[in-house]
């Protein structure tokens, strides 16, 4: 997504300014027309072109953000489409007021045609939907009258503006797909939505439309030398910013992904301390058991219902997800959160078998559930008689379930999904009802898979978790052995991210625009300086 963002923003931007471009030189055309001829159909006309340059700069620097309703919903956005039916409106009046040149006629008779139009503009709606859709209005009614004009009447020049001019009526158009981002309808919301496939439209037709007007008005500055000169160097000004302002945005996006990456990692690094802590608790629980003497004296004596009546309340008490005891062969006891389920042999679990050999330790472990399996967090401890001979172990255990993730978001703000292999067994991430998990869900991406739980190494990127764009680290979790059996995810939704950076992007052409339009007056003094010394 972030590609995405950052090409579709310096496109949108770059797009705005090279119609704002055209469209001023199109006003310049006709102001130096009416310099030449103070005639008032020809200020009007480089007044409305003049408007609609100066809205399409406004355009450029309205950047569509992703994660809105709609990308025309701002202030930018506004004082754009104002400016813009002002502009249509100057030029549809400076139309309807220039008298059409007829095409001369051989016949013997010739029939006078007069009609009696009457034209009149009022507000319909003072609402600012309404007056985003008035450009649609003016620029098909500007493309209508130049149509007219270039094959009713003599000025068959004038048909390239009349192109242009529809190619921005279909522009208008398709700028109004942002009413449709409400749609619950997916197909619609994904068409319409910012970067989608009508979004993209929209901004080639644009960028078609300036090519055709700037193609026209190409032809008639460079009979001019001064007007040569001084577009040449408005137009090196333009690439300057432009490639300036690219080169920028592409490093800010860069940086602020580096930095939230690091961030994460910085995250997942600190979640060392959680899991340490949670082994602490269950090494400390199982330690103070060992040593219980009532415990001793019922794991000698094999006394499972001496020991359920011990440990009737521990876990709920202490906060613990399972108690585990076996006696000196590794038969199992008692197991607190089933203590029905009793009898079979542990002799094998690694976990136990150190244990009765004197080593306590602890490990992470999988119990395979219905939905999903859950993760655990054990440690075991040896239980010695008087004599300080072996006779059992005890194991404690704390599950990293949902409750354990949902503390992790609590204290980062981020997204933790904890997996037992590549099935994801807890996680913060909620369904379309806002109440179920995403749990059971494998992850398929093969850089994960390969890095985390092939390699036993981190990873970190950007990915899609659930087909929504995020930045995310994977840390692999290990077992007693040193195997890696699942891993523990840390992720910020990309959304987050570019909310961040649409600010200082914006920021950014506001300033490359704000320092065009100041660096335009210095590049005309600078051509007519030059073109009197010719």
């Amino acid at each position: 997504m972030l590609n995405i963002q950052f090409f579709g923003q310096n496109l949108h931007f770059a797009i705005g300014v090279f119609v704002s471009l055209t469209l001023f030189a199109v006003a310049w055309l006709y102001f130096d027309a009416w310099t030449n001829k103070k005639a008032r159909n020809n200020a009007l006309r480089w007044i409305g072109f003049l408007l609609l340059s100066i809205s399409f700069l406004v355009y450029a620097v309205d950047i569509p953000w992703i994660g809105t309703s709609t990308s025309k919903d701002t202030s930018f956005g506004l004082l754009s489409s104002v400016v813009r039916v002002l502009g249509y409106l100057f030029i549809i009046i400076a139309e309807i007021m220039d008298p059409l040149q007829k095409v001369p006629t051989h016949d013997a008779v010739e029939l006078d045609k007069k009609q009696n139009k009457s034209q009149s503009f009022s507000v319909v709606s003072s609402t600012a939907s309404a007056i985003k859709v008035l450009p649609v209005l003016g620029a098909t009614l500007v493309s209508f009258l130049y149509f007219r004009r270039s094959t009713k009447g003599l000025e068959r020049h004038l048909k390239p503006l009349a192109l242009g001019f529809m190619g921005l009526a279909v522009f208008e158009i398709l700028a109004q797909a942002y009413l449709l981002r409400g749609s619950t309808n997916v197909v619609i919301n994904q068409a319409v939505a910012v970067y989608g496939p009508v979004w993209w439209a929209e901004n080639l037709v644009l960028l078609l439309s300036a090519v055709i007007l700037g193609r026209w008005v190409w032809r008639y500055l460079v009979k001019r030398f001064m007007s040569q000169l001084f577009m040449i160097f408005v137009t090196g000004i333009i690439v300057v910013f432009l490639v300036t302002t690219v080169t920028f945005t592409f490093l800010l996006l860069r940086n602020i992904q580096n930095a939230t990456l690091s961030n994460l990692s910085t995250t997942a690094n600190v979640l060392n301390y959680a899991f340490d802590s949670k082994r602490s608790e269950t090494v400390s629980s199982s330690e103070a058991l060992s040593y219980n003497p009532e415990y001793i004296s019922a794991i000698i004596q094999k006394d499972h219902k001496k020991l359920v009546q011990l440990s009737a309340n521990y876990l709920a008490t202490k906060k613990q997800s399972m108690l585990l005891i076996t006696n000196d062969s590794g038969q199992v006891l008692l197991r607190g959160e089933d203590t029905d389920r009793w009898g079979d042999s542990l002799s094998s679990d690694p976990l136990v078998r150190k244990a009765l050999i004197g080593q306590p330790s602890s490990s992470i472990s999988t119990i395979s559930g219905v939905l999903a399996p859950t993760m655990f967090i054990e440690s075991t401890s040896p239980v010695r008689d008087s004599n300080n001979l072996i006779v059992g172990t005890i194991t404690t255990g704390v599950a990293m379930d949902d409750a354990f993730v949902d503390g992790i978001k609590n204290s980062t703000g981020l997204d933790a999904s904890i997996y037992s292999g590549n099935i994801r067994s807890a996680t913060t991430t909620l369904t379309a009802d806002g109440k179920s998990r995403w749990v059971g869900v494998k992850e398929h991406n093969k850089s994960v898979n390969d890095t985390v739980l092939k390699s036993g190494e981190t990873f970190s990127g950007q990915l899609d978790i659930l087909n929504i764009p995020y930045l995310a680290v994977y840390r692999p979790l290990k077992d007693v052995d040193n195997v890696v059996v699942g891993m523990i995810l840390v992720a910020q939704p990309q959304t987050y991210l570019l909310s961040t950076a649409n600010q200082s992007i914006q920021l950014t052409f506001i300033l490359a625009t704000t320092l065009l339009l100041l660096s335009i007056f210095p590049a005309y003094l600078v051509s007519r300086y030059i073109g009197r010394q010719l």
